[in-house]
């Protein structure tokens, strides 16, 4: 299943998915900021704000009543890091209108009530109430100060904050706490109006029948003016690598291993990279599950992830830090053994069937149809299911070695246990 596209004017595009395979229709919104310092914290404020109340629906209990006179309709918003952007998600889930009595009105008062929620929150015209502001501000702080308590979360932030130091990708995506701290409800306002107004705003709409609603987004989205233009990500050659330890109260040591692509979404050669990095560390077949954790018993956990927008590849690993170094030393040969060509048939098959089995499976769902999308609309190029599975079935084992190849090795982070064995120097 795929998106026809329509450009409303004003930086606002409409994506619409007509299918009856599913029984509601779903509709997100997606509003794209330059990662900054100096706004991500409101940023992620926002979402917080408008699930308390709007200007109709002052209230959650008001909400919670209007979405449920809407047969058990959905909302929620939420803040999403991709590349160097930022984005808002507003997200919107409503049974379909053909299963319902007075189908048309239920769904256009649905799609009515889902934009005052988002686009008028509760407040005065230069602030939010100031009551919501100061609770959910309280609650960022503490959703951002709890990152500590999930240690593979907060290794990985702390590791790509220290890699990418100098550039927008090392911001986390809700801010920091000094940040979170500062901020005011005037300011944030204002903020908030900034991104409905003038940056780049994506309406997605998966169900049957979508012309009536189709034609309420276009009247919704009219009063837009100047967009602003965003910035592509910043690039960075590596001259050495970088080691950084911090010390916790924890029971394993985690093992970052951060890595620069040279490749990104874009570029020709991105879905051979993806490829590659399936048979380093994605799968249950991956060089690193099957040699560092199930032969040499090296890792409680392995595994290694893309991003591909910003071209970092990071290798992750739960250890025993009295064993980093023999560690690091196996882990580094699957990559190397991976960039020499040692690329079994069944390696590339069974990665090759994961991806696209993974790819497919995102149809079975309206939201993560729309997911899907997510990093064709950072990058402005969206490709269809067809084109992405032609793409990953096209790579051969030569191919995955040759993009790998290009990965350098940026930043070596370990998180270890206060008063353990440093297992020496690395």
């Amino acid at each position: 299943m795929n998106f026809t596209q329509c450009n409303l004017g004003g930086g606002v595009r409409l994506h619409l998915c007509e299918t009856d395979k599913f029984k509601s229709v779903v509709c997100k919104i997606f509003i794209q900021q330059d990662l900054d310092p100096k706004y991500a914290a409101a940023t992620a404020l926002i979402p917080l704000l408008l699930r308390r109340g709007s200007q109709r629906f002052p209230t959650t209990q008001q909400i919670a009543r209007e979405l449920e006179y809407l047969y058990a309709a959905k909302f929620g918003s939420d803040v999403l890091k991709i590349g160097e952007r930022q984005v808002l998600e507003f997200y919107f889930e409503m049974v379909d209108p053909a299963l319902l009595p007075n189908g048309v009105q239920n769904i256009e008062r649905g799609l009515r009530t889902f934009w005052d929620i988002a686009s008028n929150p509760a407040g005065s015209e230069d602030a939010f109430l100031e009551k919501y502001f100061v609770q959910e501000k309280r609650n960022l702080e503490q959703e951002v100060a709890s990152l500590l308590n999930d240690k593979r979360a907060y290794a990985l932030a702390r590791s790509l904050a220290i890699m990418c130091a100098d550039e927008p990708f090392g911001i986390y995506k809700y801010g920091d706490l000094a940040s979170i701290r500062e901020l005011r409800n005037e300011e944030v306002h204002a903020h908030y109006r900034r991104l409905w107004r003038h940056y780049p705003l994506d309406i997605f709409l998966v169900g049957a029948n979508l012309d009536v609603l189709a034609n309420l987004c276009s009247q919704f989205a009219r009063e837009r003016q100047e967009l602003k233009k965003l910035k592509p990500p910043q690039t960075r050659k590596v001259k050495e690598h970088r080691l950084a330890e911090e010390k916790l109260d924890l029971q394993q040591t985690v093992l970052i291993l951060g890595y620069r692509t040279g490749c990104t979404y874009l570029d020709p050669d991105y879905y051979a990279l993806l490829v590659g990095n399936g048979i380093l560390g994605c799968f249950p077949h991956s060089k690193l599950f099957m040699n560092v954790r199930e032969r040499a018993s090296l890792a409680y956990y392995v595994n290694s992830n893309l991003e591909g927008t910003k071209g970092i590849l990071t290798i992750s690993a739960g250890i025993d830090g009295s064993k980093r170094q023999e560690t690091r030393k196996i882990i580094e040969k699957q990559l190397h053994d991976l960039q020499a060509g040692q690329i079994s048939e069944e390696e590339l098959e069974q990665t090759k069937r994961g991806l696209i089995s993974g790819i497919a499976a995102l149809n079975d769902n309206p939201a993560s149809l729309i997911n899907r999308n997510l990093i064709g609309i950072v990058n402005g190029e969206l490709r269809t299911v067809d084109q992405v599975i032609r793409a990953i079935q096209a790579v051969g084992a030569q191919d995955a070695a040759e993009a790998m190849n290009k990965v350098v090795l940026d930043t070596i982070y370990i998180l270890s246990p206060e008063g353990g064995d440093s297992g020496g120097p690395n």
